[in-house]
C-alpha cells in the first residue's frame, strides 16, 4: 500500500469558516459536543468551525461572559 505525501494543493478551511473560542471564566469547562466531550480549560484558546455558534450551550456561555470570541 503507497501513501501519498503530497499536502493539498488549497487549504481545507477557509477563513471565515473558522471562529477562536476562549475560556475567559474562572473554572474549567467541560463542553458535550457531536464530536465528543471537550474539557475546555481556562485561559485556553480553541479553533471551532462557526457553527458551533449554533449551540445553544456555547450561546449561554458567550452570555454568560465564560466563552469569548477571539481574533487570530
Amino acid at each position: 500500500m503507497r501513501f501519498s505525501l503530497r499536502r493539498p494543493q488549497e487549504d481545507t478551511w477557509k477563513i471565515k469558516q473558522y471562529v477562536w473560542l476562549e475560556n475567559i471564566g474562572d473554572e474549567h469547562l467541560m463542553l458535550h459536543l457531536a464530536s465528543g466531550d471537550l474539557r475546555f480549560d481556562k485561559g485556553r484558546k480553541y479553533r471551532f468551525r462557526t457553527d458551533i455558534l449554533d449551540n445553544p450551550r456555547i450561546h449561554a456561555l458567550l452570555d454568560d461572559r465564560k466563552l469569548a470570541i477571539k481574533d487570530e
